[in-house]
């Protein structure tokens, strides 16, 4: 009996804290697309793990290009018959701040050049969880999944609606990320970590 009483009593200990990193908070899916929308970029610039201490000026410059070419602004002008898009320095600079609360210390250049035009896969990720962290902070963990390029997918569908649809989409990793959520003056999440897993 004093067996089952110290087992039970580890359970109870223990299950709490299990039930909250596997649970986590209920996303809406509302914020479940603005957070899945919000690490794809990460996902298609192949970002690698980073903390705020580790993460690079570098980095920083990569994935903000990368977003740009994703998510280009028809306010960007476009070169070489509407292949290539023109980035200015200050428009990298509002991407970074936004996304992890800092700017590159010194561009190399006062605006760069990307082409827009890809013949690689279409990567892309879904958040499946998001939990409380610590302090004012969140925990969100999600799927990297990937495409051949030019397939016409909905990225924030299921699995079982891209299998219904024929579509071929693989998983290419998971990830996890330390978070902040920002009201003011426009509501927007930062990045403070970021960790990346390959699928084996």
């Amino acid at each position: 009996m004093k067996r089952l009483f110290a087992v039970l009593l580890l359970c109870a200990t223990l299950l709490p804290g299990q039930a909250l990193s596997q649970a986590g908070s209920p996303i809406s899916p509302e914020t479940r697309k603005e957070l899945s929308d919000f690490f794809s970029p990460f996902a298609a610039a192949n970002m690698q793990g980073f903390d705020q201490k580790t993460l690079t000026d570098k980095e920083l410059l990569h994935f903000a290009l990368w977003h740009c070419i994703m998510r280009a602004d028809p306010s960007l002008k476009r070169v070489n018959g509407g292949n290539d898009i023109v980035i200015p320095s200050a428009v990298i600079d509002t991407i970074t701040q936004t996304v992890f609360g800092r700017t590159i210390q010194k561009h190399r250049k006062a605006q760069y050049v990307e082409s827009l035009a890809s013949g690689e896969a279409f990567v892309f990720a879904q958040v499946d969880s998001l939990r409380p962290g610590e302090g004012d902070t969140f925990l969100a963990a999600g799927t990297i999944y990937y495409t051949a390029a030019g397939e016409t997918i909905d990225p924030h569908a299921t699995r079982a609606q891209w299998k219904r649809a024929g579509a071929d989409v693989r998983v290419g990793g998971t990830f996890s990320g330390v978070l902040r959520r920002t009201e003011a003056p426009q509501p927007h999440w930062t990045v403070l970590q970021y960790a990346v897993k390959e699928a084996s």
